[in-house]
């Protein structure tokens, strides 16, 4: 497995302490990222650390060495932590339902980019997390595994981004865990995840 980060911490910290807890059965060979921000928590856990800075001039350069990187691990599942870049379909097809991405909302509501400000200005009661494949879809793979949890009037969007980093990583951990445990069948647009 490969880890795509950016900045964000905590669905990497907790990948990496599930894992080192014997919850993920597998080998996390390398983490990836387009920042180096997160190269601590990843030395922390001794797991190599390679930056690939991404810009709209170098993303396609970029992503055919993070695919050239993952090809020569032998790499056959790619979580995306919180990596925030749009992967291209030639990225996207490489590994069909081998990526799976953790998005910050309850899909299909609040696509995209800044799904907690856009749920305030709504003044929805829920909050969630999805876990999903990846897909040349934005935010439109196979749902693997979602949460929710109650907000109210007084949750400002701080207090949803904090509620919604625990939803995050606890979806995150159980989609990469049941697609390690051979427990999902795709059918079309659709998880089939069976119980442990």
């Amino acid at each position: 497995m490969a880890i795509f980060v950016s900045k964000y911490d905590h669905c990497l910290w907790e990948m990496l302490l599930r894992h080192r807890a014997g919850e993920l059965p597998c080998n996390i060979e390398h983490i990836i990222s387009n920042h180096d921000d997160l190269r601590p928590v990843a030395d922390t856990f001794g797991v190599p650390y390679s930056v690939f800075p991404v810009t709209k001039e170098t993303k396609s350069d970029q992503e055919q060495k993070q695919v050239q990187l993952l090809t020569e691990k032998n790499i056959d599942l790619v979580v995306l932590a919180r990596y925030m870049q749009v992967l291209s379909p030639h990225f996207c097809n490489s590994y069909p339902n081998r990526i799976i991405n953790i998005h910050h909302s309850f899909l299909p509501a609040f696509m995209g980019a800044s799904p907690y400000h856009r749920a305030h200005e709504r003044g929805v009661k829920l909050i969630g997390a999805t876990a999903h494949y990846a897909t040349v879809d934005l935010d439109e793979g196979p749902i693997i595994e979602q949460d929710i949890t109650r907000v109210s009037h007084r949750d400002d969007v701080k207090d949803l981004v904090r509620k919604g980093r625990t939803l995050e990583k606890n979806v995150l951990v159980s989609a990469v865990k049941a697609h390690l445990e051979d427990r999902i069948l795709v059918h079309k647009n659709k998880c089939i995840v069976f119980g442990e």
